[in-house]
């Protein structure tokens, strides 16, 4: 495993965490059972000398406290104010007539309980001491001393501690292979978007990542595979744009190369066929020059380096002039231009230019797909502070299958038709761009064999979108 894979890093950190929790949990819960025991035990030794002190009433009684010595496993000791041992149940540890410590001898006569810890050199052993006075019926002054040794009661401490921290390794080791497991199944789903995103990057399209959840990793797997396709779409478009352009470039020289040769070596009749070839030349030219300007064009707004030149601008007036632009080409398919215009419509703040070249991309297409006869329809409304453009036809409509791609650069719905009446397929794709420049939307609904229609919503005033979008 690498230091510095993700799966080492979840794992430690996760680790990190649970000995983070643990460790303190542990340390805490054994000072306070370790406090406890002792307070039990001095509570036990006050409790043994009380009774002890509470039963003795004469000499006689002394008798008996070798056998309870033995029984509860304590020291006894009976002392006078000096400190001088007057009894003992074990002679071996606590010598009798011999003088006791200043502090075990204040400690017999309290009325307090105490929790003192008390270390005899003789034995080397260490107790746990608990005094109270007597009252014998001879009226002696003494005391009681009731020593327990602290080895038991500590070994049981220490017993006790260790069952802990052995529990605590457990719990630790069970931690570190839940460690493991858990940061393997939470990193592998990131280490298979890595080997797919690395796929993708060589090309391998086609690799998807398993999405395996509805969280935010499922969401992220869900955009590489999203990213995939949307590449592998691009790289399509990409591949067809150049085979596009090269034919589109190649097919008007090849006919001007053609017929050049032709007239170059005098292989016409007469002179009228002469004119038709130069006729030709001359229309393969012009296709060239429109290619060639749409490509340019297109080019400028892809890469943000068309400059906008904002007036305002009088709605009416900008489509009457298109449609006089235009009347030349409709008479000669016979077809009627219409307009209806709401006449509340406002002056706009905008490219003219721009929004003209969009008109008549949308007027030449409905002439040029429009049938014998037919009509074109203009119509402008006003709504939600927008100016609402409507360019409706009578022509042959779209397949509902094309429709999300018509404004894709050199899409063809009827390659065939489009290369015999002379488009480039790059007219719609940079009418898209323009709106969108303008701040506006575009949309399209058409029918097949019915017609087409385009809407167009453009704001009011596009001065700090525009800005904005400049900048």
């Amino acid at each position: 495993m690498k230091w510095n894979s993700i799966v080492f890093k979840l794992g430690a950190t996760i680790f990190i965490i649970l000995i983070s929790v643990l460790l303190p949990l542990i340390y805490t819960i054994d000072r306070l059972f370790y406090k406890s025991y002792l307070s039990e035990a001095h509570y036990q030794i006050n409790q043994l000398a009380a009774q002890y002190s509470n039963s003795l009433s004469s000499r006689e009684d002394l008798d008996s406290l070798q056998a309870v010595a033995n029984l509860t496993k304590t020291e006894i000791c009976i002392i006078d104010r000096e400190g001088k041992i007057l009894f003992t149940s074990n002679d071996e540890a606590f010598h009798q007539d011999t003088q006791i410590e200043r502090e075990l001898v204040e400690e017999a006569y309290s009325k307090k309980d105490t929790q003192i810890e008390y270390h005899n050199t003789t034995n080397n052993l260490n107790y746990f001491v608990s005094g109270k006075p007597l009252y014998l019926s001879n009226q002696e002054d003494v005391g009681l001393l009731v020593f327990s040794n602290a080895k038991h009661i500590k070994k049981s401490v220490h017993d006790i501690e260790l069952l802990l921290w052995v529990t605590m390794i457990g719990a630790l080791c069970m931690a570190l292979g839940f460690t493991y497991i858990a940061s393997k199944k939470l990193a592998s789903p990131l280490l298979q978007m890595e080997k797919v995103t690395r796929d993708v990057a060589k090309g391998k399209f086609y690799k998807k990542v398993t999405i395996s959840s509805n969280d935010e990793v499922g969401s992220l797997a869900t955009a590489i595979n999203d990213l995939g396709q949307e590449l592998e779409r691009y790289r399509n478009r990409q591949t067809e744009f150049f085979a596009n352009i090269s034919h589109d470039l190649r097919t008007p020289i090849s006919y001007i190369k053609g017929y050049i040769q032709v007239l170059q070596d005098e292989l016409y009749k007469d002179e009228k066929e002469k004119d038709l070839y130069l006729s030709i030349i001359l229309d393969e030219a012009n296709q060239l020059n429109v290619l060639i300007t749409d490509l340019f064009e297109l080019s400028k707004i892809e890469s943000g380096q068309l400059d906008l030149q904002l007036n305002w601008i009088n709605v009416h007036e900008l489509i009457e002039s298109c449609l006089i632009k235009v009347a030349l080409k409709a008479k000669e398919k016979e077809i009627l231009l219409q307009k209806e215009l709401d006449t509340n419509i406002p002056f706009i703040f905008s490219d003219g230019a721009r929004l003209e070249q969009i008109l008549m991309n949308l007027l030449e297409n409905a002439i040029r797909y429009n049938k014998l006869n037919g009509h074109i329809k203009v119509k402008g409304v006003v709504e939600k502070k927008k100016v609402h453009l409507l360019i409706e036809d009578t022509g042959v409509g779209i397949p509902e299958e094309d429709l999300p791609y018509i404004f894709e650069r050199f899409y063809k719905v009827d390659k065939s038709r489009s290369n015999r009446i002379g488009s480039t397929g790059l007219g719609l794709s940079i009418v898209k761009h323009l709106v969108l420049l303008l701040e506006g939307e575009i949309k399209v609904k058409s029918t097949l064999h019915k017609g087409t229609t385009f809407y167009i919503a453009l704001p009011f005033n596009i001065r700090e979108g525009i800005k904005d979008k400049v900048l």
